[in-house]
């Protein structure tokens, strides 16, 4: 991974569907564990908080949160660009990007950015996925002036540097080459591009290393032109900050940042497959991954809190369908993983499992039974229950880190509804057994599995 300061390395979205979540997950784990404000992160109050969005005549949309008790302050730059926005021919250009944000602009020497926010006792990181990419600063609330116009310096005023252009795009393929060579990521790229077709997410996020290579200076300036407009961007701040004071930090800042016409995007609509989908290969290793998914609700589908119940049952915890019979009472794998995610196009859920050669007939044919059993039995009133506390449960808990409480908002106004964010866990608490069965039917029926095998 490329390095940003000392104590946080930066990390990126890069990998394909399950990647997407374990990566996120990852992150948000390396920020609080390594996040030198942590001390003084404290737990906020967040029921009586409103969520303030302007939309300033350059069509930037500016959302605030007051947090009083917070010690810190979020700043976040979403923009509704990823994946989803990349030609074939350039595949991968929506991380590269995030990648030469980083480096430096007239007024910013290459790594002085970093250092000016490690000086201020802050944590910076970048992310980039399908539908979205984000750079965010957290820091005390009272270097807010401090860091924030060095943030639209970053952002306005690039230098695309041809050198540090080459260097960043070997950092890249090095990350690629990891990814290629980390079997359980190896194994959810292949599922995607397998369950995928004719669709940017059929392609991996960091994508392909001649279509890495092969990136331009006149490439990436041109996408960076064509997506990085204001009306295409949401700045986030949270945290024990004014509202009024940020809109009108960030009309000043960005008073000349003008508003543009957006590519038009000409995207097939998904639907599942008409009959199950199956590949595998072959490598040098010691267990055998399978991933097994199927097409599920998007993000704006009110189904999506029925399936987030329905994954959580079959992979959450010790107590999960996964865990208790696949694990400890069958003994048939060693691990298993999962996870359901919602996109702007459609959502994929997913499970990989880690299992010992001689047992995978038996682990993939338990694992479709439990999958099936969604579809004709209900769920136990405990499971049900079980599984809401722990959704809600995580809910709460991100919502007392700031950043968290960032990052879901951006993720809710990259998908276009704002009760994503502000009705989440009403409505996971509305999810019934029926629900859970319903959407079964509608979503479990034909999978898409890859298997990646030891070689003899």
């Amino acid at each position: 991974m490329r390095k940003v300061t000392k104590k946080a390395p930066r990390r990126a979205l890069y990998y394909s569907i399950l990647g997407f979540a374990i990566i996120i997950i990852a992150a948000i784990f390396a920020y609080q564990t390594y996040n030198p404000l942590k001390d003084v992160d404290v737990p906020v109050t967040l029921a009586s908080q409103d969520v303030s969005t302007t939309v300033l005549p350059n069509g930037l949309t500016v959302t605030v949160k007051e947090l009083e008790n917070s010690p810190l302050v979020t700043i976040q730059f979403w923009v509704r660009v990823g994946a989803r926005n990349e030609e074939d021919k350039n595949r991968g250009i929506s991380h590269i990007f995030e990648h030469v944000w980083f480096k430096g602009t007239e007024k910013q020497p290459v790594g002085s950015f970093h250092k000016r926010v490690e000086s201020l006792g802050g944590e910076l990181n970048a992310m980039t996925s399908f539908d979205w990419t984000m750079y965010f600063v957290t820091l005390p609330k009272d270097k807010f002036n401090d860091i924030f116009p060095n943030m639209v310096d970053l952002l306005l005023n690039p230098l695309f540097n041809e050198t540090e252009i080459s260097k960043e795009l070997q950092v890249i393929v090095e990350e690629q080459r990891f990814s290629f060579n980390n079997p359980t990521q190896y194994v959810d790229d292949q599922f995607a591009q397998l369950l995928i077709t004719d669709h940017p997410y059929h392609n991996p996020i960091i994508g392909y290393k001649d279509t890495i290579l092969n990136a331009t200076r006149d490439s990436i300036v041109d996408y960076y032109h064509q997506w990085y407009a204001p009306n295409n961007m949401n700045i986030i701040v949270a945290g024990n900050i004014d509202k009024d004071y940020v809109v009108n930090t960030v009309q000043k800042e960005f008073a000349n940042f003008e508003k543009r016409q957006l590519p038009e995007l000409n995207i097939r609509k998904l639907e599942a497959p008409a009959q199950n989908l199956y590949n595998t290969s072959t490598r040098d290793i010691g267990y055998t991954y399978i991933a097994t998914g199927y097409f599920a609700p998007k993000a704006t589908d009110s189904d999506r809190y029925a399936m987030q119940v329905l994954n959580t049952i079959l992979i959450a915890g010790d107590s999960s369908r996964i865990e208790r019979i696949l694990k400890q009472e069958k003994q048939l794998i060693t691990q298993g993983v999962g996870a359901y995610v919602p996109l702007i196009e459609t959502g994929v859920t997913q499970t990989i499992l880690t299992v010992e050669p001689e047992k995978a007939g038996q682990a993939k044919a338990e694992l479709l039974y439990q999958m099936n059993r969604f579809k004709t039995e209900e769920v136990t009133d405990e499971e049900l229950e079980r599984a809401k506390a722990i959704i809600i449960t995580q809910r709460l808990r991100e919502q007392e880190e700031l950043f968290q409480i960032g990052f879901a908002i951006g993720q809710a106004w990259v998908q276009n509804d704002s009760t994503i964010y502000t009705n989440y866990i009403d409505n996971i608490n509305k999810v019934t057994k029926e629900d859970i069965k319903r959407v079964a039917n509608k979503y479990l029926t034909t999978y898409t599995m890859y298997e990646l095998k030891p070689k003899l």
